[in-house]
């Protein structure tokens, strides 16, 4: 696999640009314009004009309109594709605006005031509204189930905290959760099938993570980190524990869940046991290991031809044999003194075979994990890695570190590519068939095509 030439370069306002859901479209966000082209040409469709600079945009799950967003000045507007006529215009009252997003059927508008005083649900259809109070935190822990049917939200209400789950079809309170046997929720996610939900406690002296049934109404297991033994069937290197609970992810088929703590660790739970299956830390000493391979980002220094004298430098990534490898250790002034370092990347590819990771304490270091024969690929660049995103379609990882090239990752190997004119690469937009990508700079995007080789 690899990326081919580009097709065509775009300006735009910071890394505003998306594809819609169904792939036919994608816009572009540039000062006060909003532009929709095709997918198939990239050729201009419609184009619509904004009342401010545009600084947040989203696709409707139907891929029938797009949301523009002027956060600030709290405006927000919808426009249609195949009526270009139409438009839907809000201004938030006095509480402000802290954020906005569509709800999964296309009709509504989720507004999230500043301080958390509400969420508000705007219909496009009636123009009616609808208030949750109380929410304990913004967006980050506002979750949808993948269907579409059911939000979850944490509330906190003079110092308790519940669940409550809404049915997206009314927006009537469904349930309540109490979560008696958690000294606080500190975070929840859905299952991809949208039956399960998890319901965690970080810091507490006693750390628990309980998966809710929403089809049996009750709670169906429990893991407690500090009641976790070794499991006999694997031998680890690692006999840490881990230490609290930061984040949870699923993997893409629901039958792993990853838990990562604050001491580096993750931990691999069963879906029927909810048991360790596999844990890994992050050691910063890369050890002898056949299996695992290690990419290393070198800059060489090469001449511009025979009769010029000029050097540039040209960056590759080499796979290194020796061991052991110090992993470099990220300086205090790279993330909040004041906080705890966390993962900030826990990715899987689709397929569910690798997992993605970084962490704050190794910001140009990513494992890759291959989670079904235990091994680790590791990328050791020079520059912090601010961004990931994997190919939708197939084991193809795209790394960013905030410079002028792109790293490429697949099982087979991995590789450095320059970005088209120097652009400073800070994530990407997979199409989703997985046959080309949006780069997005600071105010630039180009597409790339991928032409897959293996």
């Amino acid at each position: 696999m690899s990326l081919e030439v580009e097709k065509d370069l775009f300006r735009i306002n910071n890394q505003l640009c998306e594809f819609s859901t169904d792939g036919r479209f994608f816009a572009l966000a540039f000062q006060t314009n909003l532009i929709i082209k095709s997918c198939q040409t990239f050729e201009s469709v419609c184009s619509f004009v904004f009342t401010d600079i545009i600084e947040y945009l989203e696709w409707s799950k139907n891929s029938e309109y797009v949301l523009c967003a002027n956060i600030k000045k709290t405006i927000i507007q919808v426009y249609s594709i195949h009526y270009p006529e139409w438009k839907y215009k809000l201004i938030e009252g006095s509480a402000g605006l802290e954020s906005v997003t569509w709800s999964p059927d296309s009709k509504h508008i989720l507004t999230f005031s500043n301080f958390n005083i509400q969420i508000s649900i705007w219909s496009l259809e009636n123009r009616n509204v609808n208030h949750i109070q109380n929410v304990k935190s913004s967006l980050n822990n506002l979750h949808f189930t993948p269907n579409g049917k059911k939000l979850a939200i944490i509330v906190s209400n003079e110092g308790e905290d519940t669940i409550e789950i809404y049915k997206t079809n009314t927006w009537k309170l469904h349930k309540k959760l109490i979560c008696g046997r958690l000294n606080s929720i500190d975070g929840i996610c859905w299952s991809p099938n949208s039956e399960l939900l998890c319901i965690w406690c970080s810091f507490s002296n006693e750390p628990k993570l309980i998966i809710y049934s929403s089809l049996l109404e009750s709670d169906i297991g429990v893991f407690c980190p500090t009641q976790t033994v070794d499991v006999p069937q694997f031998e680890y290197k690692y006999c840490k524990k881990l230490k609290g609970i930061e984040s949870i992810k699923w993997m893409p088929s629901g039958q792993l869940l990853a838990v990562t703590g604050f001491n580096e660790m993750i931990v691999l739970l069963n879906h029927v046991t909810w048991k360790p299956l596999l844990q890994l830390y992050l050691d910063p000493i890369i050890k002898e290991n056949y299996l695992h391979k290690v990419y290393e980002e070198r800059i060489i220094q090469t001449k511009q031809s025979s009769k010029n004298t000029s050097f540039y430098n040209k960056h590759v990534l080499e796979e290194k044999s020796e061991r052991p490898i110090n992993i470099k250790i990220g300086r205090k002034e790279d993330f909040n003194r004041f906080s705890i370092a966390n993962f900030d990347i826990l990715e899987f590819s689709f397929c569910g075979q690798y997992l993605a990771i970084k962490h704050q304490l190794y910001p140009t270091a990513l494992w890759i994990w291959n989670i079904i024969d235990d091994y680790l690929d590791y990328l050791l660049l020079e520059n912090n890695i601010v961004a990931i995103k994997w190919n939708p379609t197939r084991a193809h990882l795209l790394i960013f570190c905030e410079c002028a090239h792109v790293f490429e990752w697949t099982p087979q190997k991995a590789v450095c590519l320059p970005t088209p004119r120097n652009i400073i690469a800070l994530d990407a937009r997979w199409h989703s068939q997985g046959n080309f990508v949006l780069l997005c700079g600071y105010n630039k995007a180009v597409i790339y095509k991928t032409e897959n080789k293996s």
